[in-house]
């Protein structure tokens, strides 16, 4: 009886320590359409992103990655794209039009799960172990030359102009001699006009990682065979960007 009672009790401590899930059916709120306030009829000009080029460019990098621990297999390598730096040049110098510089730099951010080993049965191949995670960044960059669908737009800056004022009052050394007529040293006037131009700018469309890992200097035993450890790894990644290059510009458009 006192048994039936022990384990009775011992399942009430467990069940304590249970998961618990609490929901509320949540009321719906009532909405009111609203018709939008629009443009009138006829040629309207809007400030928008152009498409300047798109373009798909391929990056091999090689990176060495050392982890912390000894590690027994890698379980899932989580990895994503993103760009640092993007700069354009536009303008060609060597004969070829409608063509630019692009430069990007940035990084494959890699989320590497591993096992370890904390222990083993002695004459057994049996191993047990942790499941943990490293978080690292591989760089990258490269610099291409991109063929424009539409030519970015550029205002230039004016040359400086200066107006020159006539005198005939300016007095030289010698007292008796007659005034000096020319350009008046004391006014002096200039023009000059700056343009600021829409930057143009790179959006990241798609990123296809293939990758191949391997194993550096792995450590192998005798009584586990199929097992090695190891904590360096050499990745050799191709990376397949998909770019595109835009710029606001106006374009003149037709509200219906």
């Amino acid at each position: 009886m006192n048994e039936n009672n022990k384990d009775t009790n011992d399942f009430k401590v467990v069940a304590e320590h249970c998961a618990t899930v609490d929901s509320e059916v949540q009321s719906l709120t009532q909405q009111t359409p609203v018709i939008p306030d629009v443009i009138k009829c006829g040629h309207v000009f809007v400030k928008v992103p152009v498409v300047l080029a798109e373009l798909n460019v391929t990056i091999p990098v090689e990176a060495t990655i050392t982890l912390d621990r000894a590690v027994m297999e890698i379980k899932r390598i989580k990895k994503n794209v993103f760009l640092t730096q993007s700069r354009i040049i536009p303008f060609s110098q060597d004969g070829k039009p409608g063509t630019g510089i692009l430069f990007i730099a940035g990084f494959i951010r890699k989320n590497i799960e591993y096992a370890t080993q904390t222990c083993s049965t002695v004459g057994s191949p049996n191993i047990c172990g942790d499941i943990r995670h490293c978080t690292v960044e591989v760089p990258f960059n490269f610099t291409t030359r991109i063929t424009f669908i539409r030519e970015p737009i550029f205002d230039e800056n004016t040359i400086p102009s200066e107006v020159e004022f006539f005198t005939d009052k300016l007095r030289g050394c010698d007292a008796c001699a007659d005034n000096v007529i020319g350009r008046n040293p004391c006014d002096q006037s200039s023009f000059f006009t700056e343009f600021f131009n829409e930057k143009p700018f790179t959006e990241l469309v798609k990123a296809d990682i293939t990758e191949i890992d391997i194993h550096t200097n792995p450590t192998l035993k005798c009584e586990t065979p199929t097992e090695q450890s190891f904590t360096k790894l050499t990745e050799k990644v191709v990376v397949n960007l998909t770019l595109k290059v835009l710029q606001k510009q106006q374009v003149k458009i037709t509200a219906l």
